[in-house]
């Protein structure tokens, strides 16, 4: 009866440990679908979505030279990510229901009434105006908001902002079999140390 207490008591030890883990970082996220919503001075929001088939791919810890599109009849915003400025590639964890991103390479280059801009889609300040996952799905939902000032026709700066939606699936990076060589390591000396006695 001991030895079934002591093996409940090392299963218990081990599902607390993985319970209470660090959170698990982001392999690779899979946009499907992602909106945008530009607000140039007084005018708009202009919307753009577009689902995406096959889903764009951020690639964690990799700099991409193109990552999605998203398009309207009034502009088109192209996202990728550079070192262009000494920013680390995108990463990204999850833990339980919440979801964390590191987007400061991401830049945005968009070509509105005529003209084309390049833009800092992430700055340092940045962070989620929202981020849900779904840990049995493995999908997210995020989103965040951006400032920026544009210069019509070259020649009137002007305030503008821009609403990023991202949707899809993710995958994780593996949990290291370490972790469970140490579980299984514990219950072992849990038998072992109650033998003993």
């Amino acid at each position: 009866m001991n030895k079934i207490k002591v093996l409940l008591g090392a299963f218990a030890l081990l599902f607390s440990i993985g319970a209470s883990a660090a959170p698990i970082a982001i392999d690779t996220m899979y946009v499907d679908n992602a909106t945008a919503n530009l607000t140039v001075g007084p005018l708009g929001p202009f919307m753009a979505t577009t689902s995406i088939s096959p889903p764009a791919q951020i690639i964690m810890g990799s700099f991409q030279s193109s990552i999605l599109s998203v398009s309207s009849t009034s502009y088109a915003l192209n996202i990728y990510s550079t070192n262009i400025n000494g920013n680390p590639a995108p990463s990204g964890s999850v833990d339980g229901t919440a979801i964390d991103v590191d987007f400061s390479s991401l830049r945005g280059n968009l070509t509105y009434s005529n003209n084309n801009y390049d833009f800092e889609l992430w700055p340092l300040t940045t962070t989620l105006d929202y981020g849900v996952y779904d840990p049995v799905n493995s999908t997210f939902d995020i989103g965040w908001s951006e400032n920026l000032i544009i210069n019509l026709n070259g020649l009137f700066p002007t305030s503008a902002s821009l609403e990023i939606n991202l949707q899809g699936y993710l995958t994780t990076v593996p949990v290291p079999a370490a972790l469970w060589l140490f579980g299984s390591g514990m219950i072992a000396l849990f038998g072992f140390s109650r033998r003993k006695k």
